[in-house]
């Protein structure tokens, strides 16, 4: 889909119908312009992180403009992916949620924990995002994920020939999914509206 396409689909769907068809759907741009079999590349790309990291394969879903060639976040103004951009993933799950999020609140009450508005904003969210350079503080929680998914990313580098920073973020659960995205979406039509 062209720009001016995909300007005038979110111009003219809710924010429901935009998340549903965009960020639920299994066409994802990267795999439609870099493969043979994009349905089956994908299900491979879910199938490795579900091995990887322990979470079931529907839990798992690309976002942001690898998904859908232009980004729907209200700061990029639908930029296109380009060799610039990052690949950003969703992986659903509470364990795992609770596990960093617990990590977190347990440093802030004995120390000061960087960028703490940001990280409660998150959880509050019900999500945490955790870079490959942040603290850990000692926290064995974090630090066996940052070894985990540092190993996992260069290998999900290799095998899928992704030559883009990978961001992830942990929600707990699908309505916190929905409710961020759907909020960024508002925003994005906003100003859409604005500029025309």
């Amino acid at each position: 889909m062209e720009l001016d396409h995909f300007k005038e689909y979110i111009k003219s769907h809710s924010e429901s119908e935009i998340y549903h068809e965009f960020l639920l759907g299994q066409l994802v741009w990267f795999f439609l312009n870099n493969g043979e079999d994009h349905s089956s590349d994908y299900d491979e790309f879910k199938k490795f992180i579900s091995k990887n990291l322990n979470i079931p394969f529907n839990n798992i879903s690309i976002v942001g403009s690898a998904k859908t060639r232009f980004s729907l976040s209200p700061n990029k103004l639908l930029k296109e992916f380009d060799e610039d951009s990052d690949f950003d993933l969703i992986i659903v799950s509470n364990s795992i949620f609770k596990d960093l999020s617990l990590a977190y609140r347990k440093i802030s009450s004995e120390r000061h924990l960087h960028n703490y508005n940001g990280k409660s904003s998150n959880v509050f969210n019900g999500f945490v995002s955790i870079k490959d350079s942040d603290k850990t503080y000692g926290n064995e929680s974090l630090i066996s994920w940052q070894r985990l998914i540092r190993t996992f990313k260069s290998q999900l580098k290799i095998k899928f020939n992704i030559q883009h920073d990978i961001n992830y973020r942990i929600y707990s659960d699908w309505r916190s999914v929905e409710d961020y995205h759907l909020k960024g979406i508002r925003k994005l039509k906003g100003i859409i509206d604005e500029t025309n």
